[in-house]
């Protein structure tokens, strides 16, 4: 392995007035910095094509050149013969290393490429996982160019081993804003290093969101303002600048400050803590807007063994007024709150969904057989669906009038479990599809009174033994899994790789919490975890409460 690494031939060089050359063959964290800034970049500097390299030798340099993005990934058109067309920036390709198998024809004419495929990003930085398994081939062919084996014609894109990848990429958060303006929601993408924040400009700017989310959020940018010259640069007070045509000069101060509040949002995640739009050079007067926060509170929704409903403080619960008496009368086996905990969403034991209200009311929503755990909206409806019916989703008003969800998870046998984000925006989904379990996100389209699903866009495509979700932040999908017997954690993130780990024995209900992931057991242990450690909260717990949000 050291020797594989070593053959990569990547230097670390610090982009100053005078550049120096490290050889490394470890990771590294890039700077951060808007384009035009010359003090701020790391880059990787690939090796260049070796004299009298055979044709296989030469594509595996041109693939790993692709870890060398600046200039225009200019090394990597090295191993191009003169007039050879070919667009670095089309995709990404993550795959293993090890599997990684170059094979020329006797000729040397062509090179065949087959790899084991983790992962893609498209041409506007949207990540995707692959389908365990997945072998993709790439075709190069080649010619002679002074007597040098040169690349003729080759796959547009990059590849990039999965190691190497988040050090060359840098996930970036398009920020956009839900139906009503009130909450940010982030679109995770990856940009190389050196161009992130330029890339994250133009993708708001010009650009779109993610297919899977574009009709169920906004953007404050009008389709036909552009970006003027370069995205981002920087002033003499280091403050970014975006620089917008004089069609900006029109816009009401409303949808500039949303434009500002949706920069902002996106920026922070690019490193750039200030940005401010300009006109000719002259500064667009526009303030960031404060937006609802999605954080959940501290303090735990617990119903107790002997059927007390309110909030965990210390060995107490205290009761949510009036909400948590009427919670209790349902004899709940799965309670979401909203927000403001005006409402709670429960299924009951004898298996159907019903409301409880903060004015002490309940009502019966669904009595259809074999429905999963429901979930609560940011409109305040409950969404509710029989396990083996996926695509026979309804929302319920708290008081029980129902409307049908279009396009609810094509192609599923089952749902095992659901939940909304608290943005309002997405929904997360353990499905089945051909046998299998997968995670499932999709958009909340709302067109008028119509509420229909967007096109479903995959979290992972093997989860076996997944049977419960939570949303744990704006960017991560928790959800818990049982193989032979053994719990963990799977943590998904939206746009991006996810990590696993182990939870308490005998987990079986996961939520949310304002810093932490909280689990419970079927012996009624409540357990948090921070860092990397569980701590045991409570004992005696019969339901973990999944909530929308905060009142704070």
């Amino acid at each position: 392995m050291k020797r594989a690494l070593a053959g990569l031939g990547l230097l670390l060089v610090l982009v100053l007035s005078a550049c120096t050359g490290l050889p490394t063959t470890g990771y590294v964290n890039p700077g951060r910095g808007p384009e035009g800034d010359e003090t701020q970049q790391f880059a990787f500097v690939p090796d260049g094509p070796q004299d009298d390299a055979s044709p296989a030798e030469i594509v595996e340099g041109f693939l790993r050149a692709g870890s060398g993005p600046a200039d225009d990934w200019a090394t990597a058109k090295l191993f191009l013969a003169p007039g050879t067309q070919w667009d670095p920036r089309a995709r990404v390709t993550i795959d293993r290393l090890v599997d990684r198998r170059a094979t020329a024809v006797p000729d040397g004419s062509s090179v065949s490429v087959q790899l084991s495929t983790v992962a893609g990003v498209d041409a506007n930085g949207a990540y995707s996982p692959a389908v365990t398994g997945a072998i993709e081939s790439l075709s190069f062919a080649l010619s002679r160019v002074d007597d040098q084996w040169r690349i003729t014609s080759a796959p547009d894109g990059v590849v990039l081993y999965e190691e190497v990848f988040p050090t060359v990429y840098q996930a970036a958060s398009v920020a956009y804003f839900d139906p009503t303006f009130s909450f940010i929601v982030p679109d995770v993408r990856w940009f190389p290093r050196p161009l992130v924040a330029s890339r994250v400009t133009t993708a708001l700017v010009d650009g779109q969101p993610s297919s899977w989310l574009a009709g169920a959020v906004r953007n404050a940018f009008p389709d036909e303002l552009s970006l003027v010259g370069r995205s981002v640069t920087l002033s003499s007070t280091g403050v970014a600048q975006v620089q917008l045509p004089q069609a900006a000069l029109s816009l009401d101060r409303t949808t500039l400050d949303r434009m500002q509040t949706q920069l902002t949002r996106s920026l922070v995640t690019a490193g750039i803590s200030e940005v401010q739009m300009t006109v000719d050079g002259t500064p667009i007067t526009a303030t960031e807007l404060p937006v609802k926060v999605t954080r959940v509170d501290p303090s735990p929704a617990v119903l107790t063994m002997d059927g007390t409903f309110g909030v965990l403080s210390g060995e107490n619960v205290d009761a949510i007024p009036t909400l948590s008496d009427a919670v209790e009368t349902l004899d709940p086996t799965s309670i979401e709150l909203e927000a403001d905990r005006s409402l709670a969403a429960v299924l009951t034991q004898q298996g159907t969904v019903a409301s409880a209200l903060a004015d002490g009311r309940t009502f019966l929503l669904d009595d259809r057989p074999g429905l999963v755990a429901p979930s609560i909206d940011s409109d305040g409806a409950i969404w509710s669906v029989p396990r083996t019916a996926p695509s026979q989703v309804r929302a319920y008003t708290p008081e029980g009038v129902p409307r049908d969800i279009g396009n609810a998870w094509p192609d599923a046998s089952e749902v095992a479990a659901f939940q909304i984000s608290r943005d309002g925006t997405r929904i997360a989904a353990v499905v089945t599809v051909a046998g299998v379990r997968e995670v499932w996100l999709a958009g909340i389209v709302r067109e008028g009174t119509a509420i229909s699903l967007g096109p479903p866009h995959v979290l992972s495509f093997s989860e076996p033994g997944a049977f419960d979700l939570s949303w744990l932040d704006d960017t991560t999908v928790g959800v818990l899994t049982s193989v032979d017997g053994v719990a963990r954690l799977e943590e998904l993130n939206v746009g991006g790789r996810g990590t696993v780990g182990p939870v308490p024995e005998n987990a079986k209900a996961i939520a949310g919490g304002s810093a932490s992931v909280r689990v419970l057991d079927d012996t009624g242990r409540l357990f948090s975890r921070r860092g990397s450690s569980w701590t045991l909260v409570a004992t005696d717990i019969r339901v973990l409460a999944g909530q929308q949000g905060t009142t704070s």
